[in-house]
């Protein structure tokens, strides 16, 4: 008893399409595992009914539609897209984030489209697994494509491949065994006996069983090469700080600075939301001691530890002068990037942190880093995802600051500590600030006179191409006299090490600037991202605290001060002066405030129109880019059309020239005719996949007309509609 061909094949099908599977649920654990992913199951139920449609040969229209229902039934499950209008809804969304992506906005795009996105992926690979067990009867570059995937994933991210790569293993092994025997089978057309196919089938089986074993109870060296990652990261350490410093490193919030300098690469990812009503800087901590490459932190032992929605007043940790005019605000805020500690707002006076889990959570405050710690009444850490903040914002009396010309007697552990600077600062930096406030008598305004210093023309704000300092090198000393290029940590620190070499405490703190406005979940908010980190200045005045400096180049700092003695001589001007003199002042001002509509000049325009050309011209040729891409892809398809449109009027002397575009399209269509075979021979592999005996038939009518060096009309006529046929097959 033998097993037709036809019946075989069948089973060994279904086999294979188990097993490709098997191999893209693979690709989707690590989704679940190491992303915001759930629902896996509906995105595995999806591949299941995928695969099913391709294999019962379902027309692609009906696919098509099948697919799409399947989808859009999804995304309303997973993204609760209710009511009768929300297909015109999920439209409106698909629109926007089209923008989004000619736009590069990546961050901007809608979670209902990202799903969208990873269902079309999920539709191609299926279609890959389709084309590569039922027409190429190869999985090899699959199967080597996901043992690369888990064997990355194992060794730089969390993820644990171990199991995975077994089961990969396993499952491939099968899935090309099965592949060889079904190659065999179609190429040589050999009917198997049972016995055989059990004997194949015992002996794949037993290969792999034994190298499975074999690998968990054989010997195991020690790793021979070194783990890549550390080598990776120590390789970046040491161009770090040899050379030219150019190795750049991500913007972002980072608890070590003790190295600074270097360029770095923007990163727009989203590191929290917030809807304050006036933008501003969050603090996340300062830093106290400049080593002269970079700032480190010394364990402090004064903290405070407050808990969740208790009143901070108290505690006296902030004591607000009486000078100081201040305005409470109410700020939530959303956290994207997770971290153990608490955003305040710069310079403010904190009085309350809530949330809505109602969670037993303690707070840490390290008093001299300014630094808000999260965890649990047990001690243990705990990362806070949505929280609010209570706090009274200062505005700054600049007639206040300037009576502060010296430290006081309650300042001298202050002093010591804020004006603390490495040994062996070159003596310039001493010179150069001297040079600076020689004319100045009190502390803000030799403080403006070093911030506006990096005003100047020489000084450039970059993030590309910045160096780090040699080894004998100061970081400041660098920037001040050499370089004059960086960005902020460059500014900041050498305005913080200019004004403790004027004796005046300073310090260094590092956070994010307030973003931009945008609108999440229907509200409008402040979007912070990773390319807002940034560093800035603050500087303590007696009787007063710590007031903030903004010394890098275009960026304001976003404080608010004002002069009470300058109001009060403006008042006492007014009153001294005639009543009819103000209004020409009022009309001047109103006339100078006044925005000009025609001060845009043509210039602008033609930019601008020149700008939209640009677009519309990239659009279009992306267009046309796709279009040429789908059309390459889809050759299969069409080519066999336009070749029988243009041999349907030609007669029997084309009859060479058809036939050698038939083996062309085979080829095209992954019937490969191997090297040596004969025609008859690969027309029989052809009719075999087909299940006809055109092709057999062609070739004896090719072989008749090389030998006759004609085709009579008739027969041409006959062999005209045969080859018609293979070429549509070919297509489908």
């Amino acid at each position: 008893m033998t097993v037709t061909g036809e019946k075989l094949q069948r089973y060994m099908h279904i086999i294979l399409y188990v097993f490709g599977l098997i191999l893209t649920t693979e690709w989707l654990r690590p989704v679940d595992q190491l992303t915001d992913t759930g629902n896996i199951f509906i995105f595995v139920l999806f591949l299941i009914f995928s695969l099913l449609l391709h294999y019962f040969q379902i027309h692609w229209s009906i696919r098509f539609i099948l697919i799409s229902v399947y989808i859009m039934f999804s995304l309303q499950l997973l993204h609760s897209i209710n009511g009768i209008s929300w297909m015109s809804g999920f439209l409106v969304d698909f629109t926007a984030n089209l923008r989004f992506i000619y736009d590069a906005n990546w961050e901007s795009i809608t979670n209902p489209f990202r799903t969208l996105l990873f269902f079309v992926l999920l539709w191609l690979v299926t279609y890959l697994i389709h084309y590569w067990v039922m027409v190429r009867q190869s999985i090899f570059f699959f199967f080597l494509l996901t043992v690369f995937f888990v064997s990355v994933l194992d060794t730089f991210t969390p993820y644990a491949g171990d199991m995975s790569m077994i089961r990969i293993i396993i499952t491939g092994f099968l899935m090309l065994g099965l592949l060889s025997l079904l190659r065999l089978m179609i190429q040589e057309q050999i009917a198997f006996p049972p016995a055989a196919i059990k004997k194949w089938a015992m002996v794949l089986i037993g290969v792999i069983v034994l190298s499975t074993v074999a690998g968990f109870i054989g010997p195991k060296l020690s790793p021979q090469w070194p783990d890549p990652v550390p080598y990776i990261t120590s390789y970046s350490n040491k161009t770090m700080q040899e050379g030219d410093g150019s190795k750049d490193k991500s913007v972002g919030y980072d608890e070590d600075d003790s190295s600074l300098g270097g360029s770095i690469e923007p990163d727009s990812s989203v590191v929290f939301y917030n809807n304050a009503t006036e933008g501003h800087y969050w603090k996340v901590e300062n830093k106290d001691v400049y080593t002269g490459k970079g700032w480190v932190s010394i364990e402090e032992p004064d903290v405070a530890s407050f808990s969740i929605g208790q009143d901070m007043g108290p505690l006296d940790i902030y004591q607000v002068p009486e000078v100081m005019k201040t305005k409470e605000m109410t700020t939530e805020v959303s956290m994207e990037e997770m971290y153990p500690h608490i955003l305040h707002p710069q310079s403010g006076y904190l009085k309350k942190i809530e949330d809505n889990s109602n969670t037993e959570m303690n707070f840490i405050y390290y008093l001299g880093m300014d630094k808000i710690i999260t965890e649990w009444k047990n001690g243990d850490p705990q990362l806070m995802k949505e929280y609010e903040l209570t706090y009274d914002m200062p505005s700054f009396d600049i007639a206040e600051l300037r009576k502060v010309t010296e430290p006081d007697e309650s300042m001298a552990v202050l002093m010591e500590k804020n004006t603390q600077l490495p040994e062996g600062l070159p003596n310039r930096v001493y010179d150069l600030v001297t040079q600076l406030t020689r004319n100045e008598t009190n502390w803000y305004d030799k403080a403006k006179v070093i911030e506006n210093y990096f005003d100047r023309p020489e000084f450039i704000y970059s993030k590309d191409e910045i160096p780090y300092p040699d080894t004998n090198q100061d970081y400041a000393d660098q920037f001040l006299f050499e370089t004059k290029i960086g960005y902020c940590d460059n500014y900041s620190t050498a305005m913080v090490v200019l004004l403790r070499a004027a004796n005046i405490p300073a310090r260094w703190v590092k956070g994010y600037t307030e973003g931009e406005k945008t609108v999440n979940r229907g509200e409008s908010v402040y979007k912070v991202t990773n390319n807002n980190a940034h560093s800035w200045v603050e500087v303590y005045f007696s009787g007063i605290g710590w007031v903030p400096f903004e010394p890098t180049k275009s960026f304001n700092g976003e404080v608010e001060f004002y002069d009470s003695e300058l109001k009060q001589q403006e008042i006492k001007n007014r009153e001294d002066a005639p009543a009819n003199a103000e209004q020409p002042k009022v009309e001047e001002r109103e006339r100078l405030d006044k925005p000009d509509n025609d001060a845009e000049s043509m210039k602008e325009k033609g930019e601008r129109r020149l700008d939209g050309q640009r677009k519309w011209m990239a659009s279009a040729l992306m267009i046309v880019l796709i279009l040429l891409a789908i059309s390459y892809i889809s050759r299969r398809k069409w080519i066999p059309h336009l070749h029988i449109l243009m041999y349907r009027r030609k007669s029997g002397q084309h009859f060479t020239s058809a036939y050698a575009i038939l083996l062309k399209q085979l080829n095209r269509a992954g019937l490969i005719r191997p090297a040596g075979q004969t025609l008859r021979e690969y027309a029989a592999y052809v009719d075999a996949v087909y299940g006809t005996n055109e092709m057999s038939e062609m070739t004896a009518g090719y072989e008749i007309m090389l030998y006759r060096g004609d085709v009579e009309d008739g027969e041409w006529e006959h062999f005209q509609s045969v080859w018609e046929r293979l070429m549509k097959k070919t297509s489908s």
